[in-house]
């Protein structure tokens, strides 16, 4: 079994630099595609130092985006990735982040797979038909001028783009536009890390071109965490499987908890392939996970 391992990641250049190393061993044929974040140091002073990862099985994005939080930039840079895990054959692309650590040895995810027989299972999470004014409603982007003597004009800046998107928001609904459906039906929400294989991921992809050419995902809030899981629902609804993650959410109600050595029994126990948010710099616990 060929897996490829598409990361987002856009801080922390060792704990990135050991997670391509656990998942690239010596004599696996698994590929990583990895997208550096355009406005990270990772970019513009590290890419050099990915790209010509020693296994040569990892192909580094070569016109990576400026990704923001919430922002439609978390689908459109897995376009790339997902363009560049086609280009050769495989038979699961996982997406997952800089921040995540494989919770088991790799060998177990393809038994686990194996087990499926030929079902061939999409493994995401879906949590139903939630929070879609963040796909209706109209939100402006505010991109944040990081320089303290402009603090106040950052701060102006953030409540003009607040009450520019309500405004919106409610004039639009005057009108009538609504972009609260995918395909006729409500989106879906849903986690936003993903195992699929090759037919999902280029039905996967489709989907973002023809989305991002309409420009149906501008302006809207955490689109990530609805076209994904919504495509994955209304095209292959009898295949979807648990997305074996361990995530814990318990922390915040917009972040996971940073995972520390207290996490590693309910890690171990869960079945999950890949655990986040893990940050070696606060406890680098997970570096000495089974591999």
């Amino acid at each position: 079994m060929i897996n490829v391992y598409a990361v987002m990641a856009h801080a922390m250049p060792e704990q990135l630099a050991a997670l391509i190393d656990r998942l690239l061993p010596p004599g696996s044929a698994d590929r990583v595609v990895l997208h550096l974040d355009a406005r990270s140091t990772l970019w513009r002073h590290q890419r050099e130092r990915f790209a010509s990862h020693p296994s040569g099985r990892l192909t580094l994005i070569e016109q990576p985006l400026k990704v923001l939080w919430g922002h439609y930039s978390q689908v459109d840079c897995q376009r790339p990735l997902l363009r560049a895990a086609l280009a050769e054959p495989f038979d699961y692309v996982h997406l997952i982040s800089g921040a995540d650590w494989p919770a088991c040895p790799l060998p177990q995810i393809a038994r686990d797979i194996a087990a499926y027989g030929e079902r061939r299972p999409v493994f995401t999470d879906l949590w139903g038909e939630l929070q879609l004014n963040r796909m209706d409603d109209w939100w402006f982007e505010h991109p944040k001028i990081n320089l303290t003597d402009v603090l106040r004009l950052n701060e102006n800046i953030a409540r003009a783009q607040v009450r520019a998107s309500w405004a919106l928001t409610r004039w639009g609904k005057k009108l009538g536009l609504k972009r609260s459906t995918y395909e006729g039906q409500p989106w879906m929400k849903g986690s936003s890390w993903y195992s699929v294989p090759q037919d999902a991921a280029r039905v996967l992809l489709a989907e973002y071109d023809r989305l991002m050419g309409e420009g149906r995902l501008r302006f809207t809030q955490c689109a990530d965490e609805h076209v994904a899981p919504s495509v994955f629902a209304r095209n292959f609804a009898d295949r979807i499987e648990p997305a074996r993650r361990y995530i814990d959410w318990s922390g915040n109600a917009s972040h996971p908890k940073l995972l520390r050595a207290q996490d590693e029994g309910a890690i171990r126990q869960s079945g999950a392939w890949f655990a986040r948010k893990c940050d070696a710099r606060v406890d680098d616990f997970f570096l000495r996970l089974p591999a």
